[in-house]
């Protein structure tokens, strides 16, 4: 028995719908996949970057005060951007696991990690920024 022209329209209604559900699906994965990886190489970046100034702390016998202010605010800058890193992920799986629930205060959530977002990408740059300046005030110094 063929379909009416009626019973076509409902299928292609239904068809686009399910469409629809699976494009939003994939493109909400990719977002959240987008914001978590640029949180991982946040982590991966500052972690990396501890070590390495942890790994040139015997030069700091020779370099000013001044310096040694540079280096010691890169190691907390980016010992801030790997805490909150993980306080992003927290609060991230905290924020999903409520929209899926429907219950928690939204706004406060994401006010919490929009503002943990924010300190992580501020004291990363800081720690970036503290390091260059290190790096090169300590070339100039040591010639």
């Amino acid at each position: 028995m063929a379909e009416t022209e009626e019973q076509r329209q409902k299928r292609v209604l239904d068809e686009l719908k399910g469409k629809n559900v699976a494009h939003y699906s994939v493109m909400l994965a990719a977002y959240i996949n987008a914001r978590v990886d640029a949180n991982k190489a946040i982590f991966v970046f500052s972690s990396t970057g501890i070590g390495l100034l942890i790994a040139i702390a015997n030069k700091l016998q020779s370099l000013g005060t001044c310096v040694n202010l540079l280096y010691v605010g890169a190691l907390v800058a980016f010992f801030v951007a790997v805490c909150s890193t993980l306080l992003v992920h927290i609060r991230n799986a905290k924020a999903i696991e409520s929209y899926i629930r429907s219950e928690g205060n939204e706004k406060a959530m994401d006010f919490k990690l929009k503002t943990w977002k924010y300190i992580n990408y501020f004291s990363f740059a800081i720690g970036l920024a503290l390091t260059l300046i290190f790096t090169i005030v300590g070339l100039f110094v040591s010639n």
